[in-house]
């Protein structure tokens, strides 16, 4: 009776280690498998981690490099600028230059008695005063005849070095009017009309 109680404690000691062991066992196995889903977790997050970071790092490159791009863009079109900028005045300023040499040699020919005759006459009109002032550029002196006799009223003749190509301007302070009708003047007007029709306008 005594060996049967000692064989039914010993198989209760055994079931017990038993239950122990498959207890321990599935803890153990339950452990092991939060601990890899904690590590696969992990890793899934350091990946996406890392693509985000990635992903910043190629969108910023990107950002830089379409900046560099549009700088770079925009200092060419600046030079082209400038570059069509300079050869516009080259052109501009040979056209006027040649301009100017045309109409001195006007001055030089008998058509220049007619033309100051002409633009006498047309501001004639406008001065009717006792102060009237004919300005000219220094060397006309030999045309104030033909001026007088076209102007048909009282004048005085002055020397203006600002007129360098020729013409004349006629002034009255006391009727505040001044009648520029120099060659130098007209010449200058064209420049507006020149800008504008000539093609090398700069965009």
């Amino acid at each position: 009776m005594t060996e049967e109680k000692g064989f039914h404690s010993d198989e209760k000691v055994s079931k017990f280690h038993d239950a122990i062991n498959h207890y321990a066992t599935e803890q153990r196995n339950k452990i092991e498998q939060e601990v890899a889903d904690y590590k696969a977790r992990e890793l899934e997050n350091a990946e996406k981690e890392v693509l985000n970071e990635a992903y910043r790092l190629i969108q910023a490159e990107m950002a830089d490099m379409r900046n560099k791009i549009a700088r770079e863009i925009a200092l060419r079109e600046q030079k082209s600028r400038r570059e069509l900028l300079t050869r516009r005045q080259e052109i501009a300023s040979d056209v006027f230059a040649r301009a100017a040499a045309a109409l001195k040699d006007i001055t030089a020919s008998a058509q220049y008695d007619s033309f100051l005759a002409k633009s006498v006459k047309e501001a004639a009109p406008l001065f009717d005063a006792e102060d009237v002032v004919i300005f000219m550029k220094p060397g006309d002196e030999s045309h104030q005849a033909a001026v007088q006799t076209a102007f048909g009223k009282k004048c005085t003749f002055a020397q203006d070095n600002t007129i360098h190509l020729g013409g004349l301007r006629v002034q009255s302070k006391k009727l505040g009017l001044t009648a520029d009708q120099t060659l130098d003047a007209l010449l200058e007007d064209q420049r507006d009309w020149f800008e504008t029709h000539s093609g090398l306008a700069v965009v």
